[in-house]
């Protein structure tokens, strides 16, 4: 037997796969053997790298299936608006930094996290009034802890041309009493503004936000991520600018993380040019795999812009806002699906879901493919919703930190009905659906064992609620780490590369101060990773 270049000793090792073992060899990126420690040291030479545990507690990696690591890294970079508690403490925060970072007129100032409903005295989405406080000299975009809502000043209007007449299908530019644009941009109007700012981003701007985000992400475990990157904070470019940054990395050996890129295809003319090209889903290295076809159907509960098939309970007036017509969405599923791409669709409310099951079911009756195809969120529906899911073979890419984020709100916006039908992880699970997980960076953090005690306790970092929200929806410990793991790797049809510690598999494991099958469940969120290793190296040591 060839030698091992890294053996650990001396923990425990929960493969994830039914059964725990003492000691691991690794040969180059691959896991050579698991076993009993006496059987693993036999394959030690003078060579080989013997790392003692003392104790502590291998996983698999984590693999995020839902990410948008270059807006992250970004992030990392730019105005942080989390916690803002009003308008004029995010005025505040963005003057100092532009103060700070001696920001030149013209430069634009981006930022993200504010929300209003943090907001102690004056509940609304600032406008470009409230920004023009900040500067008149620089054009200004911050947006929402969300993502799908953002608030741009007069400089920024006008550098981009938007005008009262100014109008985005499935989106919106909000108006004055006057009928100006107030600067509140919403939905697919935000991303044709963002990728609209005759900006140029290149490739040392790319490859930094990659850097940043997954030096950050790789503290936590994670080793692997699905990331959609041209729906980003800021950036300006395309999806063939952001793939040939990671390409060069992946090529060069500097990518830390493994990446499964989801592409942001909106339009009709977006599906027929990509699909003019040769790259397909699954096509591609360990590193750097090309995976599926990603849209966007509806908004968010935060900001009213969730589809619902029946108004918000606190705003009568409003559905919500659908991005697509029915059939707009089943011609580009359809001819994805055709192209053997897989397809993930964002769906938050009820009437978004519908629509893409309906898409998925009608695609699959005309053409049965194993695509795998995922649904983002899948945070409102019903069980006659949740069981058409089934028989699609559709993986879910859940969000249990939101689920702690959202449950103070979730009555007020749905009602009593609607809320007992919402984040109904533990009623998914039971039906068979594959649930995987995710953080949504930078709407959430990074940190994997917060998402994993959220779906373990239904309770938010304080404890809160104290019995827990929708408590009967909670998930076991092995079945919240399974998200991340084992069902994490078979939405990428990667179950043989991933997900588990297993002989064959890559060497992307992690150590962890305790055992998270052995600790309190109000402790989960309390460990902490001590190392991670990517294909047989060591990425990060705390």
């Amino acid at each position: 037997m060839p030698a091992a270049t890294m053996v650990f000793v001396n923990g425990k090792i929960r493969t994830m796969e039914g059964n725990d073992c003492e000691a691991v060899a690794f040969q180059d990126d691959t896991i050579l053997q698991v076993g009993k420690k006496e059987d693993v040291m036999k394959v030690i030479d003078t060579n080989t790298q013997v790392i003692d545990m003392g104790g502590k507690t291998m996983l698999p990696g984590f693999i995020d299936t839902h990410t948008h690591l270059v807006g992250y890294g970004i992030s990392l970079k730019t105005v942080d608006l989390i916690g803002t508690k009003s308008i004029d403490e995010l005025v505040g925060r963005c003057q100092r930094y532009v103060r700070g970072h001696d920001i030149p007129d013209g430069q634009w100032v981006i930022g993200r996290g504010w929300n209003q409903n943090d907001f102690v005295h004056e509940v609304k989405f600032p406008d470009r009034h409230d920004l023009d406080r900040i500067s008149q000299n620089h054009p200004i975009l911050l947006l929402r802890v969300c993502g799908h809502i953002g608030s741009a000043n007069t400089m920024a209007l006008e550098e981009v041309g938007i005008t009262a007449d100014t109008f985005i299908a499935g989106g919106s530019f909000d108006h004055a009493l006057s009928g100006e644009p107030n600067g509140i941009i919403r939905e697919a109007s935000l991303e044709w503004f963002k990728k609209n700012r005759c900006l140029t981003d290149d490739h040392a701007y790319i490859r930094k936000g990659i850097l940043e985000g997954s030096s950050e992400l790789l503290k936590h475990g994670v080793t692997s991520v699905h990331t959609e990157d041209s729906y980003d904070l800021g950036y300006s470019g395309d999806f063939e600018h952001i793939a040939e940054t990671y390409r060069e990395m992946a090529s060069a050996g500097e990518l830390p993380v493994r990446v499964y890129q989801k592409i942001s295809l909106p339009k009709r003319k977006d599906i027929e040019s990509f699909l003019k090209g040769s790259l397909r889903t699954g096509q591609g290295d360990h590193y750097y795999k090309i995976g599926p076809m990603k849209q966007w159907c509806d908004g968010t509960i935060g900001a009213r812009t969730a589809a619902l098939r029946e108004p918000y309970s606190d705003d009568p007036k409003n559905n919500g806002i659908l991005v697509y017509e029915k059939d707009e969405l089943l011609w580009n599923v359809r001819m994805a699906h055709q192209a053997d791409m897989q397809v993930c669709l964002h769906a938050i409310g009820d009437a978004a879901l519908e629509m893409v099951i309906e898409a998925y079911e009608k695609v699959q009756k005309e053409s049965p493919k194993e695509l795998r195809h995922r649904i983002v969120h899948c945070q409102v529906g019903d069980r006659r919703l949740y069981e058409r899911l089934k028989p699609l073979d559709v993986s879910l890419n859940i969000q249990t930190a939101q689920t702690a984020t959202d449950w103070p709100m979730m009555n007020s916006r749905l009602g009593k009905k609607r809320e007992k039908e919402s984040h109904n992880w533990r009623t998914l699970t039971d039906m068979g659906i594959c649930l995987t997980g995710g953080s949504d960076i930078p709407v959430e953090g990074p940190d994997v064992f917060y998402g994993i005690y959220a779906a373990v306790n239904r309770k938010d970092r304080k404890g809160k609620p104290e019995k827990g929200w929708l408590p009967e929806q909670c998930l076991t410990v092995e079945e919240a780490i399974k998200t991340y793991t084992v069902n994490a790797a078979y939405a990428s049809f990667e179950e043989n590369l991933k997900g588990s510690i297993t002989e064959g598999k890559l060497a992307d494991v992690i150590v962890v101060d305790k055992d998270p099958f052995e600790t309190p469940l109000e402790e989960l969120k309390d460990i902490e990773v001590e190392m991670t290793v990517v294909g047989g190296k060591i990425k990060w040591s705390k």
